[in-house]
């Protein structure tokens, strides 16, 4: 009988340790502290808009959005240690450590990857932000052999101090350009009838490209190439295609763009009808337009704006 109760001692002690080690993990919590409010910051520009929360001893969470014809948003994780193998990092919505009564909530996971910050799509850092909003903070655990002896690693993200970070992001957000570099590398324009001022259409796509190119200094060349077809004789084409070409410089000149940095091809006579009387002058929109193009210095391109925003994460509410 002493045997036996010294068996299920045993056997009892063994159980604990198992369960020890299961749920063997390392927190990274902010304090419950005003200072705590601190650890949220914001940057912004009229091209970005960033959401920074310092997850203190273990790096940061950083939320973005990009400008674009199209908004553009998603969350990276920044580990100081950065990720040891590959595994899921889940996010889970929960009570902050002061209430006495908390339920979780799974909004999603993501894989993970060693050498890759842990990236989050539209759609899921969404929802993270909107758990935030009410008062909810977020557990992002994850595993990790080679840095953590195979503990759960909890990086978490507070909700002190977060609405008023969070106001400026939404601000920050309404002032961004509704363009970017692959909606102005090639920009066409019209001009009206027999004439070299632009359409009022084109005139607003036009000053959305020149608002642009003041933004991004990786601009190093502008091209203009300007058509005329609707005039009746081929040497008027060719002296309006002109004025249409300098009429587009000057804009760019106007906007403080450097001469050295644009060129206007010429219009190329060839391509009108050979005969100097043209009755059938051209006044359909094809043939009295312009073609912008931007090149870059690809040194000066600032590659977080070029992200594509997948939205990883979005269909992984359910694990």
């Amino acid at each position: 009988m002493k045997k036996l109760t010294v068996l299920k001692m045993i056997m009892a002690m063994a159980v604990a340790v198992v369960s020890v080690s299961a749920f063997a993990q390392i927190r990274y919590q902010a304090s419950i502290d005003p200072s705590s409010k601190k650890l949220w910051s914001n940057n912004g520009d009229r091209l970005s808009c960033s959401l920074i929360f310092d997850i203190t001893e273990y790096g940061f969470a950083n939320f973005m959005t990009y400008s674009g014809r199209t908004l553009r948003s998603n969350m990276t994780i920044h580990p100081r240690l950065g990720i040891g193998q590959s595994s899921f990092m889940r996010f889970i919505a929960t009570k902050p450590e002061w209430h006495t009564a908390s339920s979780e909530r799974r909004l999603g996971r993501i894989q993970i990857y060693p050498g890759f910050n842990p990236y989050v799509g539209p759609t899921l850092s969404w929802k993270i932000l909107s758990e935030l909003s009410h008062g909810n903070q977020i557990l992002m655990p994850y595993t990790d052999t080679k840095l953590a002896a195979g503990q759960n690693i909890i990086p978490a993200i507070s909700p002190l101090g977060f609405k008023s970070a969070y106001h400026k992001y939404l601000a920050c957000q309404e002032n961004l350009i509704r363009v970017n570099f692959n909606d102005v590398k090639m920009t066409p324009l019209v001009f009206k009838v027999r004439s070299h001022e632009l359409t009022a259409k084109s005139k607003q796509v036009l000053n959305e490209q020149l608002e642009y190119i003041k933004l991004d200094k990786s601009i190093n060349k502008v091209t203009i190439r300007a058509y005329a077809y609707d005039m009746e004789k081929n040497a008027d084409n060719i002296s309006l295609a002109k004025d249409r070409g300098e009429a587009i410089k000057k804009a760019y000149l106007d906007a403080g763009i450097k001469e050295d940095d644009i060129t206007i091809v010429p219009f190329n006579a060839l391509t009108l009808n050979t005969k100097d009387d043209n009755p059938l002058a051209d006044e359909s929109v094809t043939s009295r337009n312009a073609l912008i193009t931007l090149d870059r210095d690809n040194a000066l391109i600032n590659k977080d704006l070029e992200v594509d925003a997948p939205d990883v994460g979005a269909d992984s509410g359910a694990y």
